[in-house]
């Protein structure tokens, strides 16, 4: 009886431990193509069937206080996409909690026809959700707001001579 009671507890304590394990995890559960494609996929949804609904989902996915938007400046932006609009998920790199994901979509060219624009889209791991958000003004890819903007005032600063 003793043996069975052990073990139950050493059961216990193991399915205890694996699920801390779990909890402690800073890996989503949703990787971030899978999010990339939704969000565009939502935005899709909404230019075809209208309505606010889909890009009101697509909008949930973005870090909206790094984008510093609100879900009505979202709407406004989206509404400017093509009909039709449609990406493919291409190559994606993960490097802790920041991933690229590269997106290509079709444009119409103003010569007729259309032409493929390729683009490279920033996400990050929330760490309150544990979940990509998308960096949907790419605020946290390449030189980050303060460094813009104290490179562009050295550019400005007039020059002393000698």
């Amino acid at each position: 009886m003793q043996t069975l009671i052990r073990a139950l507890l050493l059961l216990a304590l193991a399915a205890i431990f694996s699920g801390c394990d779990r909890l402690g995890s800073s890996a989503p559960d949703e990787g971030p193509e899978a999010v990339t494609k939704r969000f565009y996929e939502l935005i899709s949804a909404s230019k075809i069937e209208g309505g606010s609904t889909p890009a009101s989902e697509a909008y949930k996915l973005i870090n909206s206080e790094t984008a510093n938007l609100n879900v009505n400046q979202f709407l406004e932006i989206i509404k400017n996409y093509p009909p039709g609009f449609k990406v493919e998920i291409g190559k994606t790199e993960v490097k802790g909690n920041q991933a690229l994901v590269v997106i290509s979509y079709k444009m119409p060219s103003s010569f007729g026809g259309e032409y493929a624009v390729n683009q490279v889209v920033p996400l990050n791991i929330d760490p309150a959700t544990k979940t990509w958000k998308i960096d949907f003004t790419g605020d946290t890819y390449g030189m980050q707001k303060d460094e813009a903007i104290a490179a562009s005032k050295q550019e400005a600063a007039p020059k002393q001579a000698k």
